[in-house]
């Protein structure tokens, strides 16, 4: 079932680079000098306070530094304990451990994974000096009861968020509510800047004092004399360039993240032995990384599932694991941090990710799962569900021309053959002429689909493997006309396991046609689909500028039951991509997503 190259790698992340980070690299690294040394540097800061809502801002080296300085601002000293989350990357631990004090690690929400009041609670000692709350993954802290904790016992706040620019809770965004912040803008990150950071405050006070520590202890009144031993955490201005122009963007790739985990949670929502991100109430999520936690059904280690879908060319990274098994820490207990660390996967979360992708990686995700699953709903597909991967495993032999005949479905007009359906077999997925026919179509139809990029004869070669004979639940059948000719495209796709629907996918009318043929093809094929393979609903999904194919859902009794508003997203290859436009639509987007349903 692997893909054959290394090449076709899915990989976990990867930034959104445009020509607008370009432009301002390219002006930095030209012009950014002498006098206009830190143009950039407060250009950035001062883009980061208008978005986050918070008056003081700091580009530094790293999120790590920036947690660093505001913990040695705040005199957090040896002797002292602050409370972080088992789950976190173990920077927040160590910034902790610089300052000569002991983290102390709290358990965490199992929805959330994110810390709690509560989990804090229990870990607050008299030598307790600050709480540093980690917006896990792009989703908030409840923040309201964790404030109200710290006020009463006389602690301070010090937000790790460092994975949730752009998060939201009660309206606010992460990184407003402590009395300092950490952003990280790491290569992985949503906003990026190669490496560093940003530090946020609250208190004028606390951050100067921050800002004489982060430049080395230096006299504000005296040339190159310093009064102290202080650290060295400048961002400098070249990155700050590509980080303006990446706050710049915030909105429009915060949507391409909840975009991508929207995907994964369509297609894997139905596990009950999984858990997904979570979106609290009166939270927004941003989904840094679309993760999955491993139910105790599934008898397969998190390290062996991410081996087999390596083995399949999908790319993963654990969770991150309990701070406390780490050796140079003392080991606690906290049962939903150590089953979340342990069981927790990261999957392909970059922004040049297309639901194409997500597709093939759900589908091989969904087998591994199947493979291990004991005693769950989710194990063994039954009924019609059965009956429609034997066809499928049938069609794509390509030496089996007889059964590929039997699955021919004709296109009959008043009593007249007009045309036919011709399963997809690896037959064609290996036919170079028909590559070429499919690559031409796909370049042809590009603004009728979200994803708009550069087709080329290899990448349509690759798509027919990964997509149409290697994802279990997807089925396509060629448009053939009366004198034998390829003219389109039209499949099934997306089969729900247990409330017997599909989507109609792939229509494409990509030759001349008589009049009527894609109408015919498409009720032909939905009749097959209620025939042979039980399908009750049928669905699909069509961008609101195909007016061509509205007009034919139309005529073939489909209405339409959502609207989705998009927005238009520059990825970094130069590819174009219309994604949700989330909760930030202040003027009337220029498409939408259509969902229809056959009635």
């Amino acid at each position: 079932m692997g893909l054959k190259t290394t090449s076709d790698m899915i990989l976990t992340a990867g930034p959104s680079i445009t020509d607008r980070e370009m432009a301002y690299t390219q002006d930095a690294a030209l012009n950014g000098w002498n006098r206009h040394h830190s143009d950039y540097i407060a250009r950035f800061q001062n883009k980061m306070s208008q978005f986050i809502g918070v008056p003081h801002t700091m580009a530094t080296s790293s999120c790590t530094g920036a947690m660093h300085l505001a913990l040695s601002a705040l005199g957090i000293k040896a002797g002292d304990e602050v409370i972080v989350p088992e789950i976190t990357w173990v920077a927040t631990a160590s910034a902790v451990c610089y300052t000569g004090a002991k983290p102390v690690f709290c358990d965490v929400d199992p929805q959330s994974w994110t810390a709690t009041a509560d989990t804090i609670a229990r870990c607050i000692t008299p030598r307790t000096k600050a709480i540093m709350p980690v917006h896990l993954y792009g989703h908030p802290c409840l923040m309201a009861p964790i404030m109200e904790l710290a006020a009463k016992h006389n602690l301070v706040v010090v937000e790790d968020a460092a994975q949730s620019v752009g998060g939201e809770y009660r309206g606010k965004k992460t990184g407003s509510f402590g009395v300092f912040a950490a952003f990280s803008f790491q290569g992985a990150k949503a906003l990026v800047t190669g490496e560093g950071g940003m530090l946020l405050a609250n208190d004028a006070e606390l951050f100067a004092r921050a800002q004489i520590l982060g430049d080395h202890g230096r006299d504000l009144h005296k040339a190159l004399f310093n009064n102290e031993i202080g650290y060295k955490y400048k961002m400098s201005n070249l990155q700050a360039s590509l980080g303006l122009a990446q706050i710049e963007r915030v909105d429009d790739i915060v949507a391409r993240k909840r975009q991508i985990f929207a995907w994964y949670k369509e297609r894997l929502g139905d596990i009950e032995e999984i858990a997904l991100n979570a979106e609290l109430p009166e939270c927004k999520n941003i989904y840094w990384m679309s993760s999955l936690v491993l139910g105790t059904k599934i008898s397969l280690s998190r390290d062996e599932v991410m081996a087999e879908l390596k083995k399949r060319m999908v790319d993963t990274r654990p969770m991150f694991y309990p701070l406390s098994s780490m050796p140079m820490f003392e080991q606690q207990k906290n049962p939903a941090a150590y089953h979340a660390g342990l069981r927790g996967i990261n999957l392909p979360s970059g922004h040049e990710r297309t639901e194409e992708e997500v597709d093939y990686i759900c589908a091989h995700l969904r087998e591994v799962l199947g493979k291990s699953l004991k005693n769950s709903k989710t194990a063994v597909p039954s009924g019609w569900l059965a009956y429609r991967d034997e066809v499928a495993a049938t069609i794509s032999d390509a030496k089996e021309t007889a059964n590929q005949k039997r699955y021919t479905l004709p296109l009959m007009d008043k009593g007249k053959q007009v045309g036919q359906l011709i399963p997809f077999t690896q037959a064609h997925a290996t036919d170079d002429a028909v590559i070429r026919l499919l690559a031409k179509w796909r370049d042809q139809s590009q603004d009728a689909f979200p994803g708009q990029f550069k087709v080329t004869f290899e990448g349509t070669k690759g798509w027919a493997q990964r997509q149409l004979m290697q994802l279990p639940d997807r089925m396509l059948f060629l448009i053939v006309d009366d004198k034998q000719n390829m003219i389109g495209h039209i499949g099934l796709f997306r089969f729900d396991f247990k409330k017997r629907f599909c989507e109609i996918d792939n229509v494409v009318r990509g030759e001349d046609a008589g009049k009527g043929l894609m109408t015919l093809a498409t009720n032909a094929l939905m009749q097959w689909g209620r025939d042979a393979l039980h399908v009750k609903d049928f669905y699909l999904r069509v961008m609101s500028n195909n007016t061509r194919a509205l007009n034919l859902y139309e005529r073939t009794g489909f209405s339409e039951i959502l609207r989705v508003p998009l927005v238009l997203l520059k990825n970094a290859d130069g590819s174009l991509s219309w994604v949700s436009a989330g909760h930030h639509v202040y003027e009337a987007p220029e498409r939408y997503f259509v969902t229809m349903k056959k009635i």
